[in-house]
């Protein structure tokens, strides 16, 4: 009887630890991230929207279909927020409605984004975002993201400048963006990568004006633009690469 109860209690400990194993990790631009680490992504109250990036690595030799869950810990009222899992979902889906399939031993660098939009209120809010195996929801690794959104108080500047949304958006060879900027700035216009990579830089000789920007030589995907004063980022915007 004794033996019996002991072969039923290490099965139990077996079935536990077989369904607690993490099989995906967590990274970001800056390296790999800790199950539960904390990003902090800052901007103004006044800004489209705050966006962080998280990468998902399958550390096993078995292609796990991944889900996505978000957890709102705290936010700012009149704020509001989405993410990204291979599609953009409303603010109110907590989870990603199917999964997305990430291969042995693969990374997904592209299909996950968070992102906040102030909504012109300044605070700081909280969420965290669950990684997990659909076949086995136990099996699941977070991160938390904490976007600050306050006044630049050092360059406000920054705040005072205005771009329009690309057009055309996706765009092939070449989009243009309207800007609009306080006088006596000094302004360019920067384009990132996924990976927070500078890819183009164009200096802007008025304070106000249209520039055109050529794209036949990036590689499809989505970046981001942003209209840099003084050294100080004022507004990002989304923009699409499809040849």
């Amino acid at each position: 009887m004794k033996k019996l109860f002991l072969f039923i209690y290490l099965a139990v400990i077996a079935a536990y630890f077989g369904y607690s194993q993490i099989s995906l990790s967590l990274s970001d631009s800056t390296g790999p991230l800790a199950n539960n680490a904390f990003i902090y992504k800052s901007g103004t109250p006044t800004a489209d929207e705050i966006v962080a990036y998280v990468f998902v690595k399958n550390n096993t030799s078995n292609t796990i279909p991944v889900m996505v869950k978000k957890v709102v810990i705290d936010t700012v009222s009149g704020s509001y927020n989405m993410f990204c899992w291979g599609l953009c979902f409303a603010p109110n889906v907590y989870i990603s409605p199917t999964p997305i399939n990430v291969n042995a031993g693969a990374t997904d660098s592209t299909n996950f984004s968070g992102h906040y939009v102030p909504n012109t209120h300044k605070g700081i809010s909280s969420l965290r975002y669950v990684f997990f195996d659909r076949t086995n929801p136990l099996d699941s690794v977070c991160v938390n993201i904490v976007y600050t959104a306050f006044p630049l108080g050092i360059n406000p500047l920054a705040e005072k400048a205005t771009i329009s949304n690309a057009y055309p958006n996706p765009a092939k060879n070449i989009t243009t963006i309207d800007y609009s900027g306080p006088a006596s700035a000094n302004g360019s216009l920067i384009i990132r990568n996924l990976l927070g990579i500078i890819v183009k830089e164009t200096l802007l000789n008025a304070n106000s004006g249209k520039v055109s920007v050529f794209t036949g030589d990036l590689p499809d995907g989505v970046y981001f633009y942003s209209l840099n004063v003084d050294g100080k980022t004022g507004i990002t915007k989304k923009l699409i690469v499809r040849h």
